[in-house]
């Protein structure tokens, strides 16, 4: 009974659990249901709300604004009140470097909010990159006609064209930077001059193009505006081309030394030296000159019969006068040219009022005996301040050397000569100076055929060999070898040792009917002297010694 009890209750149990499982089933489909529906309106209600109403742009924060405009104004010079956003757009840049990022600079690759902002002032226009807050603010170079020195901070910009005015004597209204643009460069812009030591860094320079009418200057500039350089081989510059303000300087200060008007005075020759100290070479005794390479000019002035010789710094604002180098005979004192005639009368047999004083230099001799050893005197060893005279008279030419007052005078033996002996050569034929790394020069003309050639060694030990044409313009025919430094120092040391100085503007002419003869111009860093090579044998000996070396390294 209990058994058929059991079997009764099982049908029910299953009844029942059928019945729950039905309504979990549609209460599940009714809330599938109901999710479904829900999501289609949620879909169908943003679709409408994005359809009826669009975001608004963002603004451009004031921060922003602010840190654009201090920027700008730091670069330009222009008041930031005169600055104000042209245009502005959100943007997402590629990396930290805003996507202008240097070759040298390491930028994170990394998307970064931020904006770009236009700039202006009414006339041009810059443009920004900044990051969301403009904590990074970067220009970008703008390589328009209108604005050609892009980025180049004005402060650098004003620098560089402050120097172009001073060296070309224009208003900077009156140039133009065409180009500017950054590069890497050593401790010396790349730029070394002669015998200095570079630090080797990787350093960003700024190179700068200024239009100067016919001249264009190329310049380049640290960041910091305290070193900037003249790119002379990128430049297309006349290196004679004096400035006028330094013209001036130099003129002035001759007029008051010979008491002459400036009109009286011609620049005869001007050149762009590198001065190895602050002194421009010219150091006085006891002088301490800083040892800066120093850019510069040698000027040449010549006024009746005589000649000045000027050293500058490329401003002009310090000039100091070569003695030995020029010929000032009005400097010579009174009691020098008395003593010196009265000599010259005795030797030549003349009266006094038949002797004339051709030249006068000043000079700093060896010793007592004026570098003229003297067997029966001793001679003191102490620089010897004094003059080197030329006089002529009778035909002749003697050349003496003197003290400073005049008591102690010497005849250079050598320069005493007669027709055939040595002649003062006139200024008009005296060639140019040497130029910046020549150590000497010769220069050979004449003979049958009128052939000029001209040899000049270089302080790198080239000796460079052209053809002159008659202008003495050089043709294409070009030889250049190579001596040794030795080879250089020797020679160098031999000119010394002869006193090549001694024969400074004095030539010696070729026997009367000589024909088919060379005449050789020979010129040093103190001196320039002229013979014909049909005589050359009876020249002196110093100067025989000085030619024999010369001929070994030329040919």
């Amino acid at each position: 009974m209990k058994h058929c009890r059991h079997r009764l209750y099982q049908p029910r149990q299953i009844f029942t659990a059928l019945v729950l499982t039905s309504i979990l089933s549609v209460s599940a489909s009714m809330t599938l249901l109901e999710s479904a529906t829900a999501s289609v309106l949620s879909s169908q209600s943003i679709g409408n709300i994005s359809d009826s109403k669009q975001p608004r742009p963002r603004e451009l924060p004031s921060g922003i604004v602010n840190a654009v405009r201090r920027d700008l104004s730091d670069r330009t010079g222009i008041p930031r009140g005169q600055l104000r956003v042209a245009n502005s757009s959100p943007e997402t840049w590629s990396d930290s470097c805003l996507g202008l990022g240097e070759a040298h600079e390491l930028c994170a690759q990394m998307l970064v909010e931020g904006w770009r902002v236009v700039m202006t002032d009414g006339s041009k226009k810059w443009v920004y990159r900044t990051d969301s807050n403009g904590s990074v603010v970067r220009l970008e170079k703008d390589k328009s006609p209108d604005n050609p020195s892009g980025d180049l901070p004005r402060s650098l910009a004003n620098t560089v064209l402050e120097t172009a005015s001073q060296r070309t004597d224009l208003s900077t209204s009156e140039l133009r930077i065409v180009k500017a643009e950054q590069i890497i460069a050593d401790g010396c812009l790349g730029l070394p001059r002669p015998n200095e030591a570079c630090i080797e860094i990787a350093q960003t320079v700024w190179e700068v193009t200024v239009e100067a009418r016919q001249q264009r200057l190329v310049y380049r500039i640290d960041t910091k505006g305290s070193q900037i350089r003249l790119n002379r081989e990128a430049s297309s510059i006349n290196d004679s081309e004096l400035p006028k303000s330094v013209a001036n300087r130099v003129l002035q200060l001759a007029s008051e030394l010979l008491k002459l008007p400036v009109s009286q005075f011609e620049i005869k020759q001007a050149e762009m030296q590198t001065w190895n100290n602050s002194c421009l070479d010219l150091q006085r005794p006891e002088e301490r000159c800083r040892g800066d390479l120093t850019e510069g000019w040698r000027v040449t002035l010549a006024a009746r019969g005589q000649r000045l010789v000027y050293h500058t710094n490329e401003d002009g604002t310090v000039i100091r006068l070569n003695e030995e180098a020029s010929n000032i005979t009005s400097n010579l004192p009174d009691s020098v040219a008395k003593a010196v005639v009265r000599d010259a009368s005795t030797q030549l047999n003349v009266p006094n009022s038949r002797i004339r004083i051709v030249g006068a230099q000043r000079k700093d001799w060896p010793d007592g005996c004026l570098g003229i050893p003297d067997p029966l005197a001793l001679c003191t060893m102490a620089i010897v301040p004094g003059w080197r005279v030329t006089v002529e008279g009778g035909q002749r030419t003697l050349v003496y050397r003197t003290n400073d007052s005049g008591s102690v005078i010497k005849l250079e033996g050598q320069g005493n000569s007669g027709n055939g002996g040595a002649v003062p050569i006139p200024q008009s034929e005296l060639p140019p100076p040497l130029k910046q790394r020549e150590v000497f020069r010769a220069i050979t003309s004449g003979g049958i055929a009128g052939i000029s050639y001209q040899t000049t060694l270089m302080n790198d030990g080239r000796v460079i060999r052209v053809e002159l044409s008659r202008n003495n313009n050089s043709s294409s025919q070009r030889e250049i070898r190579q001596i040794s430094q030795q080879q250089l120092q020797r020679f160098e040391q031999l000119l010394k040792r002869q006193n090549f100085e001694q024969f400074n503007q004095l030539q010696f002419p070729a026997p009367r009917g000589a024909a088919d003869y060379f005449t050789v111009t020979l010129t040093s860093k103190d001196a320039t002297t002229r013979y014909a090579d049909i005589g050359s044998d009876q020249l002196p000996e110093s100067l025989q010694a000085v030619i024999e070396s010369w001929n070994q390294i030329a040919n």
